[in-house]
């Protein structure tokens, strides 16, 4: 997979999604989804420090925001690659002990990956609720129902993105690995809550 996700059209995106292709799914639509949320905070912020007689903190939280709507890409271009890996593994052949042993273990790789992922584009929801939080401190307050709304999207994409690490943990083989990916999960879900309060209360 490559960037030209990015260079459709959108109408060609949603109907991408809507069609019976496995992929864009849950997890990588919902990156594009906090992306977008990423991008109203900034926008919000380009627009509030055209006025601002200090504009240093707001350049460095839109450079900030910048890099996360960035890594969010990646994410996305990320969930569909792991997943096309993920439903490959599935076809390979089982035959022999042999050809079984090595599925199995393709199997249990491609699990890990599918978790770390989202894992990963949570992280990076809940970097940019700390954006939303202080920008909601700085912006005019005439915009900032769009740093409401972009707060919003953040949190609930993060929740969406990690539907994806439940329906992956069980087929990790490592318990130790399960019970990481299950304590990261449930940190970040803690962690996105608490921050869309600050962000929006």
């Amino acid at each position: 997979m490559t960037d030209a996700t990015f260079e459709q059209p959108i109408g060609g995106f949603l109907d991408a999604i809507a069609s019976d292709a496995p992929v864009p799914g849950g997890g990588s639509v919902s990156a594009y989804t906090a992306a977008a949320g990423m991008a109203l905070v900034v926008m919000a912020l380009e627009v509030s420090v055209k006025k601002a007689e200090d504009p240093a903190p707001f350049t460095a939280l839109i450079e900030r925001g910048r890099t996360v709507i960035a890594e969010l890409k990646t994410s996305l271009v990320a969930d569909i690659d792991c997943f096309s890996t993920y439903m490959a593994t599935l076809k390979m052949p089982k035959g022999t002990e042999e050809e079984i042993a090595a599925r199995k273990a393709a199997m249990g790789q491609a699990a890990l990956t599918s978790t770390a992922v989202p894992v990963a584009a949570a992280a990076h929801c809940v970097a940019g609720l700390m954006i939303a939080t202080e920008a909601r401190a700085i912006c005019r307050p005439t915009i900032l129902s769009d740093v409401y709304a972009g707060a919003n999207l953040l949190e609930a994409s993060c929740r969406s993105i990690l539907l994806n690490v439940d329906a992956n943990l069980g087929s990790i083989p490592s318990e130790a690995d399960r019970t990481r990916y299950a304590e990261a999960k449930a940190e970040l879900l803690r962690e996105a809550a608490d921050l869309l309060v600050k962000a929006t209360g």
